[in-house]
């Protein structure tokens, strides 16, 4: 006697509980290490985020691989861990309570809506000065900003040229200089030797 084929409602009750937020509402805040002790606790690596503190002020958190299959997890608890890498975020989450779940999460990011973390009104995501031009203190033009990536001591802007070449400028105030979000801009200090000069 054959089996008889899985009816879609069948397949659609066993697909994941993925979460029903639009990928493009989410923002990466941080990144899953590794468990931390016997309950569930998450050792969280916050350096998607300007501030570890903006955990705090989450009440929701979403967990998966990619932004598109997510898992919505209510924040129970934040505290901090000094390390000499810096500031790790120790995170308890509703529905990961004990060793085996946290393993289960392990290496995976940690999203949250725009909406939750509301950015003050001189602050912007990261991923919305993509496209911007980037142009130096005297107003030459250097290109459009790429991409942004984020390196172990600090992140990168990744800035592509007219002729299609790439540079890196480091994002941090010695060289990022100001942002006009009137004109999508970013003013910048150029380095010697940016986009072969």
């Amino acid at each position: 006697m054959s089996t008889p084929e899985a009816s879609p409602s069948d397949s659609q009750a066993r697909r994941p509980d993925y979460a029903d937020v639009p990928p493009t509402e989410l923002v990466q805040v941080g990144f899953i290490f590794r468990p931390h002790g016997m309950k569930g606790e998450l050792k969280i690596d916050p350096a998607a985020t300007d501030d570890p503190a903006r955990f705090e002020e989450l009440p929701t958190v979403y967990v998966g691989a990619r932004a598109h299959r997510v898992r919505e997890h209510a924040v129970s608890s934040v505290r901090y861990q000094q390390t000499k890498r810096g500031t790790t975020v120790i995170l308890g989450l509703q529905g990961i309570d004990d060793r085996d779940a946290a393993e289960a999460v392990a290496k995976r990011k940690v999203f949250a809506t725009e909406e939750a973390l509301a950015l003050g009104d001189e602050e912007l995501f990261a991923h919305e000065l993509v496209g911007w031009t980037v142009v130096a203190e005297d107003g030459t033009p250097l290109g459009t900003v790429a991409n942004l990536m984020e390196m172990p001591a600090q992140d990168m802007f990744v800035v592509r040229g007219a002729d299609g070449g790439e540079a890196m400028i480091p994002a941090v105030d010695d060289f990022i200089l100001s942002f006009d979000e009137e004109t999508e801009q970013v003013v910048v200090r150029p380095i010697e030797g940016l986009m072969g000069d």
